[in-house]
């Protein structure tokens, strides 16, 4: 082999040990045309072959894709005749087991166990002189491949079974003074001349990755191979050229002009566009080549490979038109970066009579101009000669219809109200496109936009058989490829994965939820999707089938002598589907960053969008028997309330009402007889209504309202009755479930309840009218096949309601809690070693699946979110994969007898039931709603009203005073209503309720101040909260006395006396003073001497008497009693009264304030005090976006890891997790927690000043200002950074507080004078506009104001109108959209409205 003046000898195939290994390249090595070579591609292959002919390892780096370095090295292996092996790093490769021995054990034909090392990759390839190829280089973690340092530089490395592997020239050295007998008694190995590493890499930085290691980097010479490396074009085709040049040029941009570079500026660079992956240009190149109508739809043909444009942070607004430009100036056309559409559709499909799978598929051109006929590979059940044609013009009609007759995998589908759509269409053809194409798809939209449902026709209509691979958080790379198992002997062995599986068998494998992998995790996938070759861990390999045959052809050997050397076929029809639902722009609900250049060059991606409301109304109507003027009252809600949403973060946690909702609506109202409030009642429980901000909650009722859906107030009085055969409550009748009487295990999972009198074992069920509504309403969705997911506060008897609901079903149920650690794992079944074999036993859930019981899942929001993924899939598409390799299923009529010990089939009653608290704060869980929310039926369970609650309690504690009841009612009414004002930071429930009640009807003789005190002492410290609780009380006429005493005291003497130091005689009274300073700071109790005391006298502090003000030290409060206070002289009092005046005057004159300004600024806070509290309520509850602590697995010491047990008989040693920080997918840990940035702007105009006497609008301003710094002290200066400024007619920018310099004390708060403005990173924005609504007088109209507060995506924008010449103020609200505006003329509204809005950046 000669290039140039550089020569290199190549063996013959025959001479080879392995000449399989040789890789198969697209030129055949004997009959090499060297002009097919690019000049570049040559002079790579020269500099190749001198580092060969010296012996030195190689670096091979570049940008994205891989495949360009791969293929290199492909080309000249084949070329030189060298066998290579193959590793891909990513973070889970281990140093020992992956890169030099891994323990197996093995059971002799003797019986006998024993430990057997076998030779990793690397160290076969040094032993049998091959070409170690190792890709991902800056995936690996750190200090990882030091293991191989000695190896590169010496050819020398220990192994773990005691052997030695030395270099050729010593060990030839020794070999003349000892025999082989005696080299191998000692271990020692040669390590083969002819052993060569290439390293394939991206450069870190500018991508991302962890750095070369200094000793690892010196021993490579390195090579940079650019991106655009390749052979001559194929394809010349003018269109295709002029797509090139687009790619091209947007690439150069960004090499030429590289962010951050002192030759740019920061803000011009990020108007650049982000790079083209270059595998985007063949792949845009053959599809224009076999489909040219495309270049009609260009902007669909960038969406396709050009993923960055519209995921994630997407293009902005002069991306867009620098695109535009740029395309119109090369090809002539623009681009519409919409919806993705094609030129063509699939007008047939025609299965082959050959025997080899095959089918014709046709398509044809919008224009009828072009019609390609492609012959491919299909699936193994598409019929021989029959033809499925798909009509021109689609319209919504019910699918299947001959398709079902025709393709016996499709039975399932009868009656299952498939609808057929034009957007079904566009994308069944766009998949057929990739299939021809051999490109594989990645399938991006939001939950229910139908990227199942157009997936599942493509495989139908190809005779496919799925095997859906669900992705989660845990799962590593090699979770993807294969897991560790053991036989039935004990000994262990290596199982495939569901993807070598679906490769083997010729299957249709959907990876979903690819946005749960780490980027790198999916990385490691490219040789396998890219290049058709995989090596597994058992040191076989899968090629192609393409490949394999030519490997055939090449060495002249059959199948089965390449299967005898550990190389095996996929099957032909094997074709890869990824699906990420995820929104196109924003964070996902994994939280993790998996787009990147890498990824992008590894799809073809096919845009879903939602669909449009027509579409909707097709498919609901086809699908329900909901009446017409019904149906479009609910459709225009759907779409004002996605508008909505979609403009309002504070609304963004809610259900976001899929097409699966609105058929579950309509198919609920439908049978329940379309009842007045049906409506209503559906619509406000797949909204989560009840658990929305109040001003969201309001405009929700607002929306229903003009939509013409009412509520009606459910008065009938519903009955529970029960028959032999069926369950009635109300309209709803359930068939009973029938246990035999010899299933006793069964019987004894059947929950009771008793009613009536209750005790501390047994509480009981105890009906009502509210809750008996709550039954019906389960048993409705229960009848429609539907699982049920009940969410609500603490304490309103979510586990109560569900078992009573079961009880009268007679239902077994399955008990299953989900906490922090819960693991897929784990939610499945538990693996146990016993006698040396691991054994699985079935979880709960298992067993539900299993036995056709119901399983009821609790807390289900403390869960990780993927967990609830899981459950998703399970709820939806009745499959689960296992972390073993089975999967549960639901089994189709034409399945009916199969039996598949990897198959676990889905009772038919089998149904799950899900119980979780409200999202948001103060509930501790995780956002699991957005994820599980549409695959079940939601039922929001709130306190019963009180009509209800007084009827449970009286049954509860048939001995208390009724009157007591209906007092105490009212009470916990008033407290929910303050905890949703933001009063009170706990939602005091039933069950609080119910434990007092159930105190007094014990120990009747106890007073009422102290029985409350079991519910109440949490909140002992916050006086603001005691201050609330006594004015509640009161307000019905309680008699609380002592409730915040910290003395407890009895009635009668007790015989037992517990000294207790906040209940001694405190010091005798004298003239009060400030105190001594300790300072320890050490807790002082009960004296009258040190400042910042509890309990005592005289001195400043906390829970005394006679001290001159209140003072805290931080320590716990004791309190004295109210007969112990009262004792203080008068004389001590004015005393106390004069030192307090003189410590305000003093406090004034520190902070050059007046007695005058503090009039005023007391004057002005006293209107917002209480809001004041309110709003601190609010930002002690925000919940930043921090990384959460996870499992960090492979670790040497913590807790034992269950799905590393056979690493563990076999003896390794990292098999164990422990909790910590997850780190970035390459190296450091998360990025430092930004703050949230808040912007208020103030109306400094003058009609602010003269309509003042009118409306008190300045008033207003001035008093939410205050309250806005009065929050924000130094406790929140990490969480929040906020800035105020001021607007006029003179100048649209007046700056009154800096980010870098908020107010600290009353006076920088009542004179806010000078700032300066600095530009600080946040994680989150909130700019909120307090404006009179004068805006025609300035010329500003409706659709500017609007335009400019969504003018960012990353900003939450709000304008509040507190003044209004006329009902100017009341059109700007009713026209801008919901969430956007708000009429605020009524004083008392405006910091409602400015908490509301807080909220909506805390979540």
């Amino acid at each position: 082999m000669r290039i140039g003046s550089t020569q290199l000898n190549v063996p013959a195939l025959s001479s080879l040990r392995n000449p399989e290994k040789v890789p198969l390249s697209n030129f055949n090595s004997q009959h090499v045309n060297l002009s097919d070579l690019s000049q570049e591609t040559l002079s790579h292959l020269e500099w190749l072959m001198k580092r060969v002919s010296l012996g030195q390892d190689i670096f091979l780096m570049g940008p994205p894709p891989s495949s360009i370095r791969r293929n290199l090295v492909s080309l000249f292996l084949s070329l030189a005749r060298r066998e290579m092996d193959y590793i891909s790093l990513h973070r889970d490769v281990a140093a020992d087991s992956d890169l030099k021995q891994r323990r197996e054990i093995v059971r002799s034909s003797l019986n006998e166990v024993s430990v057997k090392w076998t030779d990793s990759v690397a160290v076969d390839a040094a032993l049998n002189g091959r070409v170690l190829v190792i890709e991902g280089i800056e995936r690996a973690e750190r200090n990882v491949l030091t293991v191989l340092n000695n190896l590169l530089e010496n050819r020398e490395m220990n192994l773990e079974d005691g052997r030695h592997i030395i270099h050729p020239t010593r060990y030839d050295d020794l070999l003349k003074s000892h025999s082989l007998q005696e080299m191998d008694k000692l271990g020692l190995l040669r390590c083969s001349e002819d052993f060569l590493v290439i390293a394939l890499g991206l450069p870190v930085p500018p991508f991302p990755g962890n750095l070369l290691d200094p000793p690892f980097r010196s021993r490579f010479q390195v090579r940079y191979i650019p991106s655009n490396l390749g052979m001559r074009a194929a394809d010349e085709q003018d269109s295709v050229r002029r797509v090139m040049d687009v790619f091209q040029i947007i690439n150069q941009a960004n090499t030429s002009y590289p962010s951050g570079t002192d030759q740019s500026l920061e803000s011009a660079a990020k108007l650049l566009l982000p790079r083209f992956p270059e595998t985007a240009v063949s792949m845009a190149g053959s599809l224009l080549h076999s489909f040219p109508a495309e270049t009609k739809s260009a902007g669909s043909v960038f969406q396709r490979v050009w993923p960055q444009s519209w995921i994630g942070k997407k293009l902005s607004v002069q991306q867009e038109q620098s695109l535009n430009a740029l395309v119109k100036q090369n090809t002539g056309s623009q681009v519409a970066m919409g919806s993705p559409w094609t030129q063509y559709k699939v007008a047939q499909v025609v299965g082959s009579d050959t025997g080899e799978h095959n089918a014709q598929i046709k398509f044809e051109s919008v224009d009828g101009k072009h019609t390609p006929l492609f012959t491919t590979h299909s699936g193994l059940f598409l019929l021989i000669f029959i033809a499925y044609s798909i009509p021109a013009r689609l319209t919504c009609e019910f699918y299947p219809g001959t398709l079902a007759a025709q393709w016996p995998n499709a039975q399932h589908l009868k009656g299952s109200g498939y609808i057929e759509t034009p957007r079904q269409t566009q994308l069944l053809s766009i998949l057929m496109q990739c299939h021809v194409l051999n490109h594989i798809p990645c399938v991006v939209g939001i939950n229910g936009s139908g990227k199942s449902t157009s997936i599942h026709r493509f495989a139908e209509a190809l005779g496919y058989e799925r095997e859906t691979i669900h992705l989660y958080r845990d799962m590593t790379a090699r979770d993807l490829i294969a897991r560790r198992g053991t036989r039935a002997d004990g000994s262990t062995c290596w199982q495939d994965s569901g993807l070598i599986s679906a490769a083997k068998e010729g299957k249709l494998a959907i990876l979903d939820g690819i946005e749960w992998l780490t980027s790198g995790a999916l990385a490691s996938l490219q040789r396998f999707l890219e290049d058709g070759q995989v090596e597994l861990p058992d040191n076989s390999s899968l090629l192609r089938s393409d490949i394999f045959d030519g490997v055939m052809l090449r060495d002249g050997v059959s199948a089965s002598d390449l299967n005898a050397r550990n190389m095996f076929r996929m099957h032909p029809s094997f074709r890869v589907i990824a699906v990420a639902n995820v929104p196109h722009t924003g964070s996902t609900a994994s939280g993790t960053t998996w787009m990147n250049e890498e990824i992008a060059a590894m799809f073809h991606f096919v845009k879903v969008d939602e669909m449009h409301i027509d579409e909707e109304r097709a498919i609901v109507k086809a699908r329900t028997n909901l009446p017409d003027k019904v149906l479009e009252k609910l459709l225009k809600f759907t779409h004002e309330y996605r508008t909505m949403t979609h403009s309002n973060k504070s609304a963004a946690s809610s259900s976001q009402l899929s097409t699966r909702q609105l058929i579950r609506i309509s198919s609920r109202v439908a049978s329940s007889g379309n009842q007045p409030g049906d409506l209503y009642t559906a619509i406000w429980r797949e909204c989560l209504a009840s658990f929305l901000p109040s001003l969201v909650k309001a405009s929700v009722e607002s929306l229903l309202e003009d939509c013409g859906i009412k509520k009606v107030l459910q008065t009938e009085v519903l009955s529970i009755t029960q028959s032999d055969s069926h369950l009635t409550i109300g309209s709803a009748q359930v068939p009973l479930f029938q246990v035999s009487s010899d299933d006793v295990h069964s019987r004894s999972l059947i929950p009771t309840s008793k009613t009536g009198p209750s005790n501390m074992s047994n509480k009981g069920f105890f009906d009502n009218p509210l809750q008996t509504r709550t039954l019906r309403d389960l048993a409705l969705d229960f009848n429609l096949g539907e699982h049920l997911l009940l969410i609500g506060n603490q304490g309103v008897g979510k586990n109560k309601l569900t078992d009573r609901f079961l009880e009268l079903l007679n239902r077994p149920r399955e008990y299953m809690q989900l906490h922090r650690d819960t693991t897929v794992s784990s939610l499945t079944a538990t693996p146990t070693l016993e006698n040396g074999l691991i054994i699985l036993q079935d979880s709960p859930l298992l067993r539900a699946v299993r036995e056709g019981r119901v399983v009821m899942i609790d807390e289900a929001d403390k869960a990780p979110v993927m967990i609830s993924a899981c459950l998703k899939s399970l709820a939806e598409s009745g499959e689960m994969g296992l972390v073993d390799g089975r999967k549960i299923r639901r089994r189709r009529a034409d399945q009916a007898g199969v039996q598949d010990d990897r198959i676990i089939w889905m009772h038919p009653d089998f149904r799950m039931i899900i119980l979780a608290n409200r999202p948001g704060y103060p509930f501790m869980g995780n956002e699991f709603f957005s994820t599980i929310g549409e695959a079940f039926s939601c039922h929001p369970i709130e306190n019963p009203d009180a009509a209800s609650e007084i009827e449970l309690i009286r049954q509860a504690a048939p001995t208390v005073d009724i009157a007591l009841i209906k007092k105490l009612v009212a009470v916990f009414g008033d407290l929910r209503k303050a905890f949703d004002e933001g009063s009170v930071t706990y939602p005091y429930s039933l069950r609080e309720l119910l434990n007092i009640v159930r105190h007094i009807s014990a120990f009747p003789q106890d007073s009422l101040g102290q029985v409350i005190r079991n519910v109440f002492d949490f909140d002992m410290h916050r006086p603001d909260v005691g201050q609330l609780l006594a004015r509640v009380f009161a307000k019905h006429g309680l008699d609380v006395t002592g409730f915040n005493n910290i003395a407890y005291t009895s009635a009668t003497k007790l015989s037992l006396q517990m000294e207790q130091v906040a209940s001694k005689t405190p010091p005798k009274i004298e003239a009060p003073k400030h105190g001594q300073v300790d300072p320890k700071n050490e807790p002082h109790v009960g004296g009258s001497n040190f400042a910042g005391g509890t309990g005592g006298s005289n001195t400043a502090g906390l829970g005394g008497r006679g001290g001159p003000y209140r003072l805290s030290s931080g320590n716990p409060v004791h309190q004295l009693s109210d007969a112990e206070k009262s004792k203080v002289p008068p004389h001590v009092l004015e005393a106390a009264r004069k030192m307090g005046q003189d410590a305000l005057k003093k406090r004034l004159e520190e902070i050059k304030m007046n007695p005058y300004e503090a009039e005023m600024y007391l004057t002005c806070l006293a209107n917002v005090r209480e809001d004041v509290q309110k709003l601190r309520v609010v930002l002690e509850g925000v919940q930043a976006r921090e990384k959460e602590r996870v499992w960090i697995k492979n670790q040497t010491v913590g807790e034992l890891d269950d799905v590393k047990l056979v690493e563990g008989i076999s003896g390794e040693t990292a098999i164990y997790k422990s909790r910590g920080v997850e780190a970035q997918a390459f190296g450091g840990n998360s990025a430092q927690q930004k703050p949230k940035r808040i912007k208020l702007v103030l109306d400094c105009s003058g009609s602010m000043y003269r309509f003042n006497g009118y409306d008190g609008r300045l008033n207003r301003s001035l008093e939410t200002a205050l309250m806005v710094m009065e929050s924000m002290d130094e406790s929140f200066r990490t969480k929040f950074v906020y800035d105020i400024v001021g607007h006029s007619g003179d100048s649209t920018r007046i700056d009154l507080v800096s980010t870098t310099k908020p107010p600290t004390n009353e006076m920088e708060r009542l004179q806010v004078l000078k700032t300066y403005i600095v530009a600080n990173e946040a994680d989150a924005y909130l700019v909120i506009v307090i404006s009179d609504a004068n805006l025609r007088r300035y010329g500003i109209t409706a659709a500017e104001v609007e335009s400019v507060l969504d003018s960012d995506p990353r900003v939450q924008a709000a304008m509040i109108f507190i003044g209004s010449l006329g009902d100017e103020a009341a059109k700007l609200v009713r026209t801008l959209p919901r969430g956007k505006a708000y009429l605020a003329l009524d004083t008392a509204k405006i910091p409602g409205i400015v908490k509301e809005l807080f909220s909506s950046i805390t979540e």
